[in-house]
C-alpha cells in the first residue's frame, strides 16, 4: 500500500506512528527522558563504528522503548538497529551523528520526551542542517475539508500548477504542453502528488488510494487507525479526483458537457463513497487542464446538488505553460486592485 510514494513521506509517517505507539505505552515512564533519533538508513553502519547496535525484527509493535537510543530503519519503519548514546547535551547529540557516525545527511526524527509534552522534529536534509527542521504532528486530533485543501493548495504551487514544477515521472501533458494535449493516466499522476501531501502533513493518517468497491473505485481516503486495536479506525474523508480536458492524449477536442457530465458525476461517486465507507467528509477536487481559466465555475450547475449531498467541491487550473500561469496572476492582481 501507497508503495508509489516516496521513501521519506513512507519513513515519516512510519516514525510518526512508533511514537504514538510507545506514548500509549509508557514511553514517557522511562527515567531518565532522552531524546530519541530515527534515521532512514536501512543498511548497517560502516565498520568503523565502535558500536553496531542491536537489531529490533518487530519494532513497529511498539514495545520496546525509543528514548535514549539512534534508531537506523527502513522506510516503512517495521524493523531496524539501535544504538544506546547518553551525549552530554544536544549539541554533542548533533557532533556525535555528524562527525563521528558520518551520517548528518540523513533523514532524521527526533523525538523529545523532555518537554511538557512530547515534541518530534523532522530534519529532510539530516542533522547536518540544524536550521531545516519542522514540528512534526504526533496526534491526529482535527482532520476538516478545509485542511485537505490548504495541502493541496500548497502542493499544487509547489509540484502541480504548470509543466515546469511537475516531476518528469509527473508530467502532465502529452508532448509539446502548449498544444493542451493532457496525458491519459492524468488522474493518477495527481493522485501520486496529493497523496504525497496528504500523507506528509496528516502524518498519522493513512491516505489509501484507489480502493475498488461496489459503488466504483475510490480514489483517496483518508483514515486513522488506533492505536490499541488495528481493527478500529477513524474514517476522516472520501476524496473525487477529476481531470477536466479540453483535449484528449491523442489531441481530440472533450466538449464541455463531457466536462460537465464528468463534474455531477464526481459529486455522486463522493457521496456514495463516503456513504459506503460510513467517513465523515466528502470533497470533490478538480484540475482543470482546459486553455481558460474558470475558477470554481465548473461547479454551477452542480452548486445545489453538492449542498445537498453535502459534498465540497474546489478547482484548481493547471496551466499548459509558465507564461500563461504569470499573465493569469497578473491579470488576477489587477482586477483586484480595482485597475
Amino acid at each position: 500500500m501507497n508503495d508509489d510514494l516516496e521513501d521519506e513521506i513512507r519513513f515519516l509517517g512510519g516514525v510518526a506512528t512508533l511514537i504514538r505507539k510507545r506514548l500509549v505505552r509508557g514511553e514517557l515512564d522511562q527515567s531518565p527522558r532522552r531524546p530519541a533519533v530515527f534515521f532512514l538508513h536501512p543498511e548497517p553502519l560502516d565498520a568503523s563504528s565502535a558500536d553496531k547496535g542491536q537489531f529490533f525484527p518487530m519494532l513497529d509493535n511498539g514495545l520496546d522503548p525509543v528514548s535514549g537510543r539512534l534508531w537506523f530503519l527502513n522506510k516503512v519503519v517495521n524493523c531496524g538497529t539501535a544504538i544506546e548514546v547518553q551525549p552530554d547535551n544536544d549539541a554533542g547529540l548533533f557532533s556525535l551523528v555528524v562527525t563521528e557516525l558520518g551520517v548528518g545527511g540523513t533523514p532524521a526524527v527526533i523525538l523529545d520526551t523532555r518537554t511538557p509534552e512530547p515534541e518530534a522534529r523532522y530534519y529532510p536534509k539530516g542533522l547536518g542542517s540544524p536550521g531545516e527542521c519542522r514540528i512534526v504532528q504526533i496526534d491526529v486530533t482535527h482532520v476538516s475539508v478545509d485542511d485537505v485543501f490548504e495541502v493541496i493548495d500548497r502542493v499544487y504551487e509547489q509540484q502541480l500548477c504548470t509543466p515546469d514544477v511537475q516531476g518528469n515521472a509527473g508530467k502532465l501533458w502529452e508532448g509539446d504542453s502548449t498544444r493542451g494535449w493532457a496525458v491519459k493516466n492524468a488522474e493518477d499522476k495527481v493522485s501520486v502528488v496529493i497523496r504525497s501531501g496528504l500523507s506528509g502533513h496528516f502524518i498519522g493518517c493513512l491516505i489509501d488510494a484507489e480502493q475498488v468497491q461496489p459503488e466504483g473505485r475510490l480514489d483517496i481516503l483518508i483514515k486513522e487507525p488506533s492505536l490499541n486495536d488495528r481493527a478500529q479506525q477513524t474514517l476522516h474523508a472520501v476524496l473525487e479526483l477529476k481531470v477536466l480536458r479540453g483535449k484528449n492524449s491523442s489531441g481530440a477536442s472533450v466538449s464541455d458537457s463531457y466536462n460537465k457530465d464528468w463534474v455531477e458525476k464526481g459529486v455522486l461517486q463522493a457521496s456514495e463513497y463516503r456513504r459506503g465507507n460510513g467517513a465523515r467528509l466528502a470533497a470533490l477536487c478538480c484540475f482543470d487542464m482546459r486553455s481558460a481559466p474558470t475558477g470554481q465555475d465548473c461547479f454551477h450547475h452542480v452548486q445545489e446538488l453538492a449542498e445537498r449531498l453535502e459534498v465540497r467541491v474546489k478547482c484548481w487550473h493547471l496551466f499548459s505553460s509558465s507564461e500563461s500561469y504569470r499573465k493569469y496572476k497578473a491579470t488576477v492582481a489587477l482586477s483586484n486592485t480595482g485597475s
